[in-house]
């Protein structure tokens, strides 16, 4: 089966000429467009590990810092009304061990 796309070039634009470029210095410019958007989906998948680390990051530097103050680190969550997400924590835990 044979399917043709259609894409809004613009002649003017230096990343849409780069990328036009790119694309026709291709063997198999399918198969080129499948790769990018396989390695666009496992960024965007590193990326949310990243957030979901340094979110992680904030709360342990925050229980730190309650420490070293001499109070429990439960008492600055909730006079913030910061609250964790059992859900995300349980994606840390598996991730990070």
């Amino acid at each position: 089966m044979i399917l043709t796309f259609h894409l809004d070039f613009d002649p003017h634009q230096a990343d849409h000429c780069r990328a036009a470029e790119w694309l026709a210095d291709q063997p198999d410019p399918t198969e080129a467009v499948a790769r990018l958007i396989g390695i666009a989906n496992e960024g965007e998948h590193r990326l949310l590990q990243w957030e979901e680390m340094a979110t992680l990051l904030a709360s342990e530097v925050r229980e730190l810092r309650a420490q070293l103050a001499g109070r429990p680190p439960e008492a600055e969550f909730q006079s913030k009304g910061v609250h964790e997400d059992p859900e995300s924590a349980r994606r840390l835990d598996s991730m990070f061990g």
